[in-house]
């Protein structure tokens, strides 16, 4: 594969499309936008999500601090792999708080994976265009839409980098009919930071197995056969327990699947430009990979998010896959003959255009937080009576005698033990994995000491409902 020559305004903004060359520029200034209020929000102490305490408590675990994967009588369960604790604990301990360690590096991953996106798509036939706006969509998307999630304490996103640097290495080998046994493994890898991360790998064995069988029955092997040493490594360090955390019991419903479908509005222009791409350009090797990794993602999402629990993140494969579709979208519109007035510049203008306008019409909770971060004085307001009730929180957790239930981010700053993991508790409860009573049991035998979450201690509390309490 040739060396590019480095990207320039002119690039973009080439004569033949000169009149529409701000098409790119315009998303990822959009992507800047978005971007600037989760790296702000990652310094202050309010809960991102429910997630973070949780995830800060099995940090401190993989230092030694507890168990890994607690016994089953206990009210906690981790029901995700062992290597992203090392990481963010590794992390956390350098800086002094694995939640910052933890939202640091999930930042770091969004950059990561939009870099990703944009070689990808370079890699499937795309241009430095369609590069760019591939990455700035989905930078802006995982932003804005799912802004939860981005800087949060999770795993999630590193263990997405990690998977999406497997799966371009793999694209590139695979072109290059060179071995794609590393890429493989290190895609396995990614699956032991997290393991719901399927579209990639289940699209990279595919298309291989249609054009080198072989090689596939190779890498299909040797995975395998990783993976199982990987198993065998977390059991002798985790006993049964391991496996006992991880397939933990929850309640399934398709209802659930349906329900989850709202959250793939963000990604209709995309996922529509991907399809239609597709249907004109189906003999093109890239638009066909990038379809298959498309279609592929969505069924994941849909299989995943049947779950009780399950969250946006289920579908961050997906949204990877048409942040590249999108991209290859742009890169291909560039080439069009011009037909009726619809020339190459016109249809990436109305691209970009609709992507904007798909944003700006976007239903979440609080959609002007950048904007009211630069320009919104009472918003530093807010921001203080958040950190204030945190405080608060976590002030009256500190000196509540025994264990605790609240949020778990407050009992975490509050040094607290890790007694109850709710929601799993919950499902296990509900299905049959722990008596119905556990949690009343504790709590009526002095063994835990419930205490009042103030809502205004999290940004998942929308700044439209936060009212001072009296």
């Amino acid at each position: 594969m040739s060396v590019s020559a480095p990207a320039t305004v002119e690039t973009f903004m080439s004569p033949a499309r000169s009149r529409f060359g701000w098409a790119p520029w315009l998303l990822l200034l959009m992507a800047a936008w978005y971007f600037i209020w989760p790296v702000d929000r990652a310094f202050l102490n309010v809960e991102i999500d429910i997630n973070e305490g949780w995830n800060a408590y099995f940090a401190d675990a993989a230092l030694g601090r507890m168990p890994l994967y607690p016994s089953q009588e206990k009210l906690i369960t981790n029901n995700y792999p062992p290597v992203s604790y090392y990481i963010v604990g590794g992390l956390g301990r350098v800086l002094g708080d694995p939640i910052l360690a933890g939202r640091l590096l999930s930042l770091a991953a969004i950059l990561v994976i939009g870099a990703i996106i944009a070689v990808t798509i370079r890699e499937l036939g795309g241009d430095r265009a369609g590069a760019a706006v591939g990455a700035a969509f989905f930078v802006a998307t995982i932003s804005h839409f799912c802004e939860h999630y981005a800087g949060m304490d999770d795993p999630q996103l590193l263990a997405q980098a990690i998977m999406a640097i497997g799966f371009v290495w793999f694209l590139r080998a695979e072109a290059k009919n060179r071995s794609c046994l590393a890429p493989i493994l290190l895609m396995g890898f990614a699956g032991f930071l997290k393991h719901n991360i399927i579209a990639m790998p289940v699209t990279a064995f595919l298309w291989l197995g249609f054009r080198r069988p072989l090689e596939a029955l190779k890498c299909a092997v040797v995975a395998g056969v990783g993976v199982v040493a990987g198993f065998a490594l977390c059991y002798a360090l985790y006993g049964r327990d391991f496996f006992a955390n991880l397939m933990f019991s929850r309640e399934y419903s398709w209802k659930l699947s349906l329900q989850a479908a709202r959250d793939l509005k963000p990604l209709i222009v995309a996922m529509a430009a991907s399809i239609t791409l597709g249907v004109i350009q189906w003999r093109d090797r890239g638009v066909r990979l990038g379809l298959l990794l498309i279609f592929i993602a969505l069924g994941a999402d849909f299989l995943q998010r049947s779950g009780a629990g399950v969250d946006q993140n289920a579908g961050f494969d997906l949204i990877i896959a048409a942040s590249i579709g999108v991209g290859l979208a742009f890169a291909h519109a560039g080439r069009a003959s011009g037909r009726k007035g619809f020339g190459p510049g016109a249809l990436r203008a109305g691209l970009t255009l609709a992507i904007c306008l798909r944003f700006l019409v976007s239903q979440i909770g609080d959609p002007n937080r950048t904007f009211r971060l630069l320009f919104d004085p009472t918003f530093k307001n807010e921001i203080a009576i958040r950190e204030k009730a945190m405080t608060d929180m976590v002030a009256k957790i500190r000196v509540t005698p025994g264990a605790v239930m609240c949020t778990n981010y407050a009992c975490y700053r509050a040094g607290k033990p890790f007694a109850i993991d709710r929601f799993n508790a919950e499902q296990r409860m509900r299905t049959g994995a722990l008596p119905r009573d556990a949690l009343q049991a504790m709590i009526a035998n002095h063994q835990l000491t419930e205490v009042e979450s103030d809502p205004r201690g999290s940004w998942r509390l929308s700044a439209l409902t936060m009212k001072p309490k009296p």
